[in-house]
């Protein structure tokens, strides 16, 4: 038995334990650590938001006879590691998922997991780290492989080598590539990405192919640029590594297809080989028509920010030998898990040592103008300032450091995180999550623009600023005409605001029940001064 798989089923009767003692002592109905369950068709609302009051959740896998095998399948994480904090009934996480394995590791059955890929989505030196970290997790999960997907490839074959090399002293937590038509450095022999992989459940022999298609081929790399990777033909690589597994004697084939679903039902129709397709291309939160049966292959999609995870079952004897649930890793069915809390708080620890925050590459506000800080404006707009200073707008840069209520023992600071910091801080883009260059770095030299502020709604106020004080100390030096326009580009159009600005960071993933109508009642200030 491997390590970790022997460290997760050792555990079950300590959290089972632990469960037992909080509901023993009647630790008021914390929904955040009900080890409990329920259908993910049965949930409410794209974003996996629930309502507490809701009764408690069936069993996980309900009507589930034990199979002789079951398959954990996930993909398109996009890198996000947990619910943003923001956004407290948010599905998804590692911690979560991890939890899902534990509860399917106590009913004893034999599983693994396979990976479609797409663990992040950008390419950066923090989505480096974050994909070591996200590759540990998995590891620790014991997820035996996982494809390549386009988000990978943009990283570069050297960096995925260096997280999945083979080890031949530990091929038990081996967590290895498979891309059956993607080949590194012009060499289709090299070692990664293996192009097929017979994986042992139980007693029976599961075959993994990976394919990247050519709809997600072209959006890679720029057309011409010069890279490390290259692709083959389909047909060159996938029927011999398809006789491969058939020669394995492999009772289920599965194919990780990292392509369009219109691409993904082209294959099944030519190559009959695949029991199960784990497809790229469909939606957010493929809740419906999922999974679908085409001959004799099923069809399924995960969905996308690692908020679901599939479980498949094999009963090679039964009149339904495939069977297909859609988990949501919501908080009324899953809790954190302390090794998943481990990796985070060593996650976050690296970003402060390498100073990714300082270390990022800034832009020029399209404006050409710079962050002055809200102090400066609160020296003429006295009424809107004071205003603000009691918003939780201003207190942004806190949340980060501390957490919500009650979270304060156990909360890992985030202010060392550009993914965080982007809503919370003064001069970031938050969708594209870049730093202007005249925006918040750290308390040391940048402490003016902690929080959320005045100009990032109405935009950097340094030209603004130095017209008002010209016409303050010298209007020989000023025309009003040139006041008056700057005072107009700092002008926020109230109905337009909820699409230009709040939306940027109130957005699905961090605000799923934002409304714009109800919200903006809580920071409108209509001051004149």
């Amino acid at each position: 038995m491997p390590a970790r798989l022997h460290g997760i089923r050792q555990s079950i009767w300590i959290c089972t334990g632990v469960a037992a003692v909080v509901f023993a002592v009647g630790c008021g109905g914390d929904s955040e650590n009900a080890a409990t369950n329920q259908s993910a068709s049965s949930n409410q609302g794209s974003s996996g938001d629930s309502d507490d009051r809701e009764s408690p959740p069936a069993p996980l896998l309900e009507g589930w006879k034990e199979p002789a095998a079951a398959i954990i399948v996930t993909g398109e994480q996009y890198g996000y590691m947990e619910p943003c904090g923001c956004s407290e009934n948010q599905s998804g996480g590692i911690s979560r998922r991890a939890d899902l394995f534990r509860q399917i590791h106590e009913k004893q059955w034999p599983v693994t997991a396979i990976d479609l890929g797409g663990v992040v989505k950008r390419d950066r030196q923090q989505s480096q780290i974050k994909y070591a970290k996200l590759i540990e997790a998995m590891k620790w999960m014991d997820y035996k492989v996982m494809g390549i997907a386009k988000q990978e490839l943009r990283l570069g074959p050297a960096f995925l080598l260096s997280q999945h090399m083979p080890n031949p002293d530990t091929p038990d937590e081996n967590l290895e590539l498979i891309g059956t038509n993607s080949v590194f450095f012009d060499s289709p022999e090299f070692e990664v990405p293996v192009r097929w992989k017979a994986i042992e459940v139980g007693d029976v022999t599961i075959g993994v192919i990976s394919i990247l298609g050519e709809s997600f081929q072209n959006e890679i790399v720029p057309s011409g640029a010069s890279v490390d990777f290259s692709f083959r033909d389909v047909e060159e690589f996938v029927r011999p590594a398809l006789e491969q597994l058939q020669d394995r004697s492999c009772e289920l084939i599965v194919l990780l297809a990292n392509m369009n679903l219109d691409e993904s039902r082209t294959l099944i129709e030519k190559y009959r080989d695949f029991d199960v397709v784990v497809s790229a291309g469909g939606v957010e939160d493929p809740l419906y028509e999922n999974p679908v049966t085409l001959g004799e292959t099923l069809l399924v999609t995960t969905g996308h920010k690692g908020k679901y995870a599939g479980v498949i079952g094999f009963y090679p004897d039964g009149e339904q030998r495939l069977r297909f649930e859609l988990v949501e890793l919501n908080k009324q069915r899953f809790r954190d898990t302390s090794e998943m809390h481990d990796i985070m708080r060593a996650y976050q620890q690296e970003l402060q040592d390498l100073q990714i925050v300082q270390n990022l590459v800034p832009i020029t506000h399209p404006s050409g103008n710079t962050y002055t800080g809200a102090k400066v404006c609160g020296e003429c707009h006295t009424k809107a300032y004071a205003f603000w200073k009691n918003t939780p707008h201003a207190r942004a840069y806190d949340s980060l450091n501390t957490g919500r209520k009650g979270q304060e023992a156990n909360w890992i600071s985030r202010v060392h995180d550009p993914e965080c910091l982007a809503c919370h801080v003064t001069g970031w883009d938050p969708q594209d999550v870049v730093r202007y260059d005249s925006g918040f770095v750290d308390l040391e030299s940048t402490a003016h623009l902690v929080g959320q502020q005045c100009e990032n709604c109405h935009g950097p106020g340094s030209q603004h600023v130095e017209l008002e004080r010209l016409w303050k100390t010298d209007r020989s030096k000023v025309e009003l005409a040139q006041v008056r326009e700057g005072r107009r580009a700092m002008q926020l159009n109230e109905a337009s605001a909820a699409k230009q600005v709040c939306f940027r960071c109130h957005d699905l993933d961090n605000s799923p029940h934002f409304d714009y109508d109800e919200y903006w009642k809580k920071v409108r200030h209509p001051f004149r001064d």
